[in-house]
């Protein structure tokens, strides 16, 4: 017991320690563009630095600037130990980086993208949705298990799973009419096994292989390499999709939080759905550009919010 309780304190020093406010700090950097290294001036930039608010709740403090004509930016703050810096300019995709802080003075470059136009890109974004939306207009994958007649215990006989169409932007429990959907499972639990249509495939997108957001990383949909049938590992952002048609490709960037609710079925007894929610992007011309061309984003969103991966 004594080595329990001391190995729990140990972690929890480290934890605190990690998250140990500094004085004075002062974040600098340059902003360039990728291709030319030139600086870009008056890109916006928004800096948030993280304190501890109290024990075990961290709050930030956020400035907003804009880059000189050499294309550099600073900024200040009283205390913290996280340093979070997005930043876009008129005709380029924003980008965001996360820095612990080690030191008080920290510098932070960006190099920023030239925006390209890509009309034909269809999208369906969480981001835009309001998740409070009762039809839940929104993509996903999830099986849902109903309750038994007495309403005590789940019946893994009458399971559904809902799948997701590209084509038209619909999540439907037809997996004739889907591109990908989630296998149905036999005890409670998250779901493990992702399936094609035979003529489609996913492959998948891993969360280290992503420098700043999947939403605007990973723009070439690869044509060769897709498989029927992923076991997740817990490490995918996202798949590239090769749609049933065998013809046209998307993207789904997946969300973090995993989806495990409960609700009355109207019928005296209750279902559970487990899942994920997700963005996706469809190109409609059977290219595989995927450039997803809408950067005017709000860049303190684009940093805290989940749905943005």
């Amino acid at each position: 017991m004594k080595t329990i309780l001391l190995n729990t304190l140990l972690i929890g020093l480290t934890v605190l320690s990690a998250c140990q406010d500094r004085k004075n700090i002062i974040v600098t950097g340059q902003i360039v563009d990728e291709t030319t290294g030139k600086p870009i001036t008056n890109a916006e930039v928004v800096v948030l630095c993280w304190y501890m608010h109290n024990i075990d709740d961290a709050s930030f403090n956020k400035q907003t600037l804009l880059t000189d004509s050499n294309g550099n930016y600073k900024a200040s703050f009283d205390k913290g130990h996280k340093i979070d810096v997005a930043s876009k300019a008129k005709y380029y995709e924003p980008k965001r980086i996360y820095n612990k802080l080690r030191d008080n003075k920290i510098d932070v470059p960006l190099r920023l993208t030239k925006k390209r136009n890509n009309r034909t890109l269809l999208t369906l974004l969480n981001t835009d949705m309001l998740m409070s939306d009762i039809n839940e207009d929104f993509p996903f994958m999830r099986v849902r298990v109903y309750g038994d007649k007495n309403g005590t215990n789940l019946d893994f006989n009458n399971v559904e799973t809902y799948g997701f169409d590209f084509k038209t932007l619909k999540t439907t429990t037809n997996t004739l009419e889907s591109d990908l959907w989630f296998n149905t499972i036999e005890k409670e639990g998250q779901p493990t096994t992702i399936t094609t249509n035979s003529t489609g495939g996913i492959i998948p997108i891993f969360e280290f292989d992503v420098k700043s957001s999947l939403l605007f990383e990973k723009n070439v949909a690869p044509t060769k390499g897709y498989k029927q049938t992923h076991n997740l590992t817990g490490d995918e952002a996202g798949f590239f999709v090769l749609c049933r048609d065998g013809k046209t490709y998307g993207k789904i960037i997946l969300e973090k939080p995993l989806i495990d609710i409960s609700c009355p079925d109207g019928n005296g007894s209750y279902y559970k759905e487990f899942g994920r929610n997700f963005s996706c992007v469809y190109q409609t011309n059977g290219t595989t550009d995927l450039t997803y061309s809408n950067t005017d984003i709000d860049l303190e969103d684009f940093l805290v919010d989940f749905r943005y991966q």
